[in-house]
């Protein structure tokens, strides 16, 4: 079982790097050793970026792959045959945090290739992923087909007590209403996700050559701008546990989150199906934090002023089978709760063929709230 679960990380590490119908599951075999070449993305249609994930298992541990292709076809022709990214690129967030000896070791660690598609596909479409590494020595391949999103979404929002870690604490309600895609078997996923950005100002004050402050004809400072910059933060917790949908009718409260004697496998990732309201509506019921304590961030940032624009995504998705049952394995393997001696064993889908990995893909309909702008400054 060891065997097992450490051969899942490796395939669920490529996928973080970005969430019995399947054709095949990932097989368990604790005495093979022969490489194979794992392949993982989570498409969405609509977006002009996806990455696909190329790693290459030796046993229990990741190999080091030195070459590989990948080739998109979209309904039958190539669309598109993209080179890696480089390690530069995929790193360049560090260059300024690490000195040039250690940002060269780390582009030298880089073991694995990731490709950025940018075809924009559609629901409906038919997928197929193709790759090879090491001049065709590996080659797997993998084909899904675009599942159709659903037709509209309505959301309504307020502030709510609940009662979180012993207290009643303050969070964001809301009632979010879908329509069910009519005479067919549906499986979606929920996610909202705060963003907010940061632009941190700074100005220099402008002096003459005798060292007085300059000032316009109005009698106001004359100010440089020296430094303007966007820090991104994205935040995507949701507490669901009062939803009958999300929790499959196992609604909980906290006390029973914080019970360590009963068990509860939690739904990370928010996955549902239409078993409860087949070719009908449903509200789902969910809470997450106002996210509207900015001062350690304003602690962190230098700025003369700072202006904060925040804006919450309320995304569903619509998902093939095989996805839903991927993040369905995934909820189990994630989880503290989850015990290999007394639960049911893990069959992690896989739908590559000729190695491992899982090739998913979505639909969505989205709801965008912008929040009041806001902003701080010295003056």
């Amino acid at each position: 079982m060891k065997t097992r679960i450490k051969l899942h990380f490796i395939i669920y590490i490529a996928v973080a790097g970005l969430f019995a119908a399947c054709e095949n599951e990932i097989p368990y075999n604790p005495g093979q050793q022969e490489p194979l070449l794992i392949m993982n993305t989570l498409l969405n249609t609509g977006q002009t970026e996806n990455l696909v994930y190329l790693h290459l298992s030796e046993g229990n541990s990741i190999g080091y792959i030195n070459e590989a292709t990948l080739s998109l076809y979209v309904n039958g022709k190539q669309t598109e045959s993209p080179q890696a990214i480089s390690p530069e690129e995929y790193y360049k967030y560090m260059q300024n945090q690490l000195d040039k000896e250690q940002y060269e070791a780390l582009l030298k660690s880089m073991r694995f290739k990731i490709f950025r598609l940018t075809t924009a596909l559609k629901p409906g479409d038919n997928i197929r992923l193709e790759a090879t590494a090491e001049g065709g020595k590996y080659h797997v391949s993998s084909q899904v087909t675009a599942p159709q999103p659903i037709q509209s979404l309505q959301v309504d929002t307020c502030t709510a007590l609940i009662r979180q870690w012993g207290s009643m604490r303050a969070h964001r309600q809301y009632h979010i209403t879908m329509q069910d895609i009519p005479n067919e078997k549906n499986y979606y996923r929920l996610e909202i996700v705060n963003n907010k950005d940061f632009r941190c100002v700074i100005y220099t004050d402008n002096k003459d050559e005798n060292g007085n402050y300059i000032k316009d004809e109005n009698g106001d400072y004359v100010y440089t701008l020296t430094k303007d910059t966007v820090v991104n933060y994205k935040y995507t917790e949701l507490i669901n546990r009062e939803d009958v949908i999300l929790t499959d009718g196992h609604i909980t409260n906290s006390d029973d989150d914080e019970n360590a004697m009963f068990p509860n496998i939690e739904n990370k990732y928010n996955i549902f199906t239409d078993n409860r309201f087949t070719n009908s509506s449903a509200t789902l019921k969910v809470y997450t934090p106002l996210y509207d304590d900015n001062y350690e961030i304003l602690q962190s940032l230098n700025y003369t002023r700072c202006y904060l624009k925040q804006t919450i995504t309320v995304r569903l998705l619509s998902l093939p089978e095989t996805y839903y049952r991927y993040l369905k394995a995934l909820n189990c393997m994630d989880d503290d709760d989850y015990d290999e001696a007394i639960m049911e064993p893990i069959s992690l889908p896989s739908n590559v063929e000729g190695g491992l990995g899982f090739v998913g893909v979505s639909s969505e309909i989205r709801y965008t709230i912008d929040m009041p702008d806001k902003k701080w400054g010295w003056w």
